[in-house]
């Protein structure tokens, strides 16, 4: 557009002092209604109620700022104007009026205060039509139209995508208008991460998903953000689109390029109604996406379905169970087994869960002996048994083989279990661990100090019979050997994530982890 002459600029200046006006009189409402309320409550002091107020009033403060600074008299002609931008900081605003609206009538159901309705009602009723002037006359046409000298055209008033408070009529409940899901919904319950970098938007998001009975964290942008999935389990993250540090779309590549936290569903959150952004998005792997202001009810369905869907994914997924044996000297180190389990849980989340069987997870009762109350370990899917400097306890002496004889311990008697199902139908598979850090041995007593030996002894034995040829010289079975907790973890998640990809390739199933 080239330059407008002195006659279209001040077309263009008139135009713009319209809309100031026209948007500064639902502020007005808003603001002047939001004072009234107050002061109904004098007599009667209601700090949580007053406390949202205000808030509405301090959006409502800060709408009559953005006007002046976006959409002042400085403004010579369309191209000083930033129309999303402006559009985007408006309806930031909107939203906290619009959620503190819907969280005040809740208080008011909750406490039967219903003379304080019709003027909350006319707070919903002005920021609907504040909405309603941003889309019929903050556009680039209608500002065209007023550079050029020209009346613009009042186009018929369009109904917004989703209008932030949706005014009721005298009489009519809420239930009426929004039907709450029953108890025992869909998607119902679930941690969920807010990840906005306005403070107003964490505060009325997480305020109202503990409303709807889910657990919310809220941090402020980006790389905070990933931080907190670095170190916490999420079930579903809201992601602000629009961010400083590092935008929303940026942060959505980094989740779906990592192998764990990829499978967490993610719902966009925006002011911007950008369609090549929502498409994008989209293709990046988020679950839905949602514009800003929302409806509290259809948040929390979309928030449900999205995690009803991961739910229904993991109850069709393939349930394998690893059996985790080991004598009491290396308990570091069952640790970190099941949290490498739960690592591979969330990174084949949807295709297969695996079941940890641990015996002091087990609810074992003084009246029967261990091994009759854990489920055999011939009869699971993966055996993993870790070894350093003991053998473990005999066993009772009525549990022998089939031949009479005796078990030295439990772990030989679980490991022989685990042997004769591999040996009988192909499971489980059998990874075996030796820890090679030289063992510390007390020397408090001469009998613990031959005890020590002697279990020494009896894991040597244990190694040479089932692993070593009869003199000794080569291996017949393999095993892998550590040296710290930081090695053996890095070796028990690659063979057991090998494992699990090369189980699902042989029954023809699609790997989406690693």
């Amino acid at each position: 557009m080239g330059e407008m002459d002195e006659g279209g600029s001040a077309a263009f200046r008139e135009r713009l002092s319209e809309i100031r006006h026209d948007l500064r009189t639902p502020v007005g409402h808003i603001m002047g209604y939001s004072e009234m309320i107050e002061e109904d409550l004098e007599d009667e002091p209601w700090p949580e109620f007053t406390e949202d107020l205000k808030k509405i009033r301090s959006s409502g403060e800060k709408l009559l700022e953005l006007i002046t600074d976006l959409l002042g008299p400085s403004k010579e002609n369309p191209e000083d104007i930033d129309i999303p931008s402006t559009q985007y900081q408006l309806r930031l605003q909107l939203n906290h009026i619009s959620g503190y609206c819907e969280m005040l009538h809740e208080l008011i159901e909750d406490e039967g205060r219903e003379e304080l309705e019709p003027d909350l009602d006319k707070i919903g009723e002005a920021a609907t039509t504040f909405v309603r002037i941003l889309d019929e006359k903050l556009t680039a046409s209608s500002l065209a139209a007023g550079s050029q000298g020209v009346a613009a055209e009042t186009p018929e008033p369009q109904p917004t995508t989703q209008p932030p408070v949706q005014p009721r009529e005298a009489g009519v409940e809420r239930a009426d208008l929004e039907v709450q899901p029953p108890d025992g919904w869909l998607g119902a319950g679930g941690d969920i991460l807010i990840v906005d970098d306005d403070a107003a938007n964490r505060d009325l998001l997480r305020r109202r998903l503990e409303r709807q009975g889910f657990l919310a964290v809220a941090v402020e942008g980006g790389r905070a953000a990933l931080e907190h999935l670095a170190a916490e389990r999420v079930d579903l993250i809201l992601l602000d689109v629009k961010m400083p540090d590092m935008n929303g779309i940026e942060v959505l590549e980094v989740l779906k390029k990592d192998s764990v936290l990829r499978n967490i569903p993610v719902i966009m959150i925006s002011a911007l109604d950008n369609m090549d952004q929502i498409i994008q998005c989209i293709l990046l792997g988020a679950e839905d996406y949602l514009f800003k202001p929302f409806n509290p009810v259809l948040l929390r369905a979309r928030i449900g379905a999205s995690l009803e869907k991961v739910r229904l994914r993991k109850q069709q997924a393939k349930r394998w169970t690893v059996f985790v044996s080991s004598p009491g000297d290396v308990i570091p180190e069952r640790r970190i087994v099941k949290s490498v389990i739960n690592q591979l849980n969330d990174e084949f989340s949807g295709q297969v869960f695996l079941k940890p069987i641990f015996w002091e997870e087990e609810p074992l009762l003084a009246s029967e002996t261990f091994q009759s109350q854990i489920q055999s370990s011939g009869e699971v899917d993966f055996y993993v048994g870790i070894f350093w400097s003991r053998l473990g306890s005999k066993l009772p002496e009525h549990i022998r083989r089939p031949d009479g004889s005796r078990y030295l311990s439990g772990s030989e008697f679980e490991f022989e279990e685990a042997m004769a199902g591999y040996q009988e139908r192909g499971r489980p598979e059998i990874l075996v661990y030796r820890k090679s850090a030289e063992p510390m041995i007390p020397l408090r007593s001469r009998e613990e100090v031959l005890d020590r030996v002697e279990q020494m002894e009896r894991l040597e034995g244990f190694i040479r019979q089932w692993f070593q040829t009869e003199d000794g010289e080569s291996f017949v079975a393999a095993f892998h050997v550590f040296d710290s907790e930081e090695r053996f973890e890095e070796m028990v998640l690659g063979h057991l994530r090998k494992l699990v990809q090369k189980r699902l390739e042989s029954e023809g199933l699609e790997v989406r982890a690693g």
